[in-house]
């Protein structure tokens, strides 16, 4: 005999079970933006990057003379998803920003030798190695210019 469940008892069921979505579902896009600045993580050109919050730049990888770094914008300058790559070579730094979710790679710099892209902490990996990146960092992929 089948006996019928409280309707109280559904609900807080619902919402145990949403609740425990949320919480999967929470947590930083890019963790190490929430770690405390080291030296490394500053650059070494210490130049006026508009609208990038110098406080916040995290290393990411160095090769060929080139570093990645991560950082976010100042406040008010775009929106709270908003973070950016930057590429410290020689006298000059390259940016690029771009909305980084879940999933999904972020901001993407160009140039004449790679591709690099930022990624979140919860991307597929996997994909982007099948597409001929490499891994430098969790957080960063890169391929040669004429990979793609």
């Amino acid at each position: 005999m089948h006996r019928p469940v409280p309707r109280s008892r559904l609900l807080a069921a619902g919402i145990g079970l949403s609740v425990l979505g949320l919480t999967a579902c929470s947590g930083p896009v890019l963790g190490l933006l929430d770690q405390e600045q080291t030296d490394r993580d500053q650059l070494t050109i210490r130049t006026d990057l508009d609208g990038i919050d110098l406080a916040t730049t995290r290393f990411l990888a160095e090769r060929d003379g080139v570093e990645y770094f991560a950082a976010r914008p100042v406040q008010g300058n775009s929106d709270e998803d908003t973070v950016c790559l930057l590429i410290e070579e020689g006298i000059g730094v390259g940016l690029e920003c771009a909305p980084l979710a879940r999933g999904a790679a972020g901001a993407t710099i160009r140039d004449s030798r790679v591709t690099a892209v930022l990624l979140p902490d919860d991307v597929d990996r996997n994909d982007l190695t099948d597409e001929g990146f490499e891994l430098l960092h969790p957080n960063l992929a890169v391929r040669p210019a004429d990979a793609g």
